[in-house]
């Protein structure tokens, strides 16, 4: 019976090393963080890991490492030209340091923690650097091309975002007032108003020089009236009477009222 003792102490052993075991799978496209007391120990990459933590001291926390398109952001700009609309920003980007990532976070439980979380200088940063580059440029110069904008802020924004890489910066809205849309409403009715007022000038104009040289001809070769009567005659639809007088259409060797 001395041998149920030893058994025993094995068992409870034997129980206590597994449950002081910890498994974790990390999905591929993600990291995880094994942080001990508070205090970060490690990097696991994606498969299955297991580890020995008796005092229950450590941690792990799964960070994406996909794109990840963050939540748009909304800003007024004002141009030099004193317009002022709204921009709406998307940017997408990649974690490249989870950790760095990670610790830039609010604390975990946060309404705010998680990757789809904004950066907290993102937003100010987005928007001081969007106002200020099209402080410097006309509506026209601005709508012209849009997307001259991104280059510049894609640099400035890129500090905002620890941990991560951006890969693009988005214009997904542009919103103008009323009164501008209906400004450039009015302004492109005018010029496709001038434009038809032109066209029609130019075929008045091209319909004038084709009856000038008609009758230049006309003119110059009386029998093209004979020729074109004909062809209007020959063209008439239904029944009708045309009446020829020798004035209009001589005919030669034909007498003349005065019997000549």
């Amino acid at each position: 019976m001395g041998w149920i003792v030893p058994l025993f102490l094995a068992l409870m052993a034997l129980v206590y090393v597994i449950s002081a075991m910890k498994s974790l799978i990390v999905a591929t496209g993600t990291t995880a963080l094994i942080y001990r007391n508070g205090k970060f120990e490690r990097e696991l990459a994606p498969g299955r890991h297991r580890w020995f933590d008796p005092t229950k001291a450590t941690s792990t926390h799964v960070v994406p490492r996909t794109r990840m398109v963050l939540a748009g952001h909304d800003v007024t700009v004002m141009t030099s030209d004193q317009f002022s609309f709204r921009l709406v920003l998307t940017p997408i980007c990649e974690i490249e340091d989870s950790r760095a990532w990670h610790e830039a976070q609010p604390p975990v439980g946060s309404p705010a923690y998680g990757y789809q979380q904004q950066f907290p200088e993102l937003q100010p940063t987005l928007n001081a650097a969007t106002i200020a580059y099209v402080a410097r440029r006309t509506l026209e110069e601005f709508l012209a091309e849009p997307a001259a904008i991104l280059p510049d802020i894609s640099a400035r924004v890129q500090n905002a975002m620890p941990g991560a890489r951006l890969l693009d910066l988005l214009i997904t809205s542009i919103t103008m007032p009323p009164e501008v849309r209906k400004m450039f409403t009015e302004i492109e009715r005018a010029k496709r108003e001038a434009l038809a007022s032109l066209e029609r000038a130019r075929g008045e104009q091209a319909s004038l020089r084709a009856l000038a040289n008609a009758a230049r001809s006309l003119r110059s070769n009386p029998e093209l009236a004979h020729l074109r009567m004909l062809q209007t005659v020959e063209g008439a639809k239904g029944n009708k009477t045309i009446i020829l007088g020798q004035a209009a259409f001589p005919l030669t060797g034909a007498p003349t009222p005065d019997g000549s």
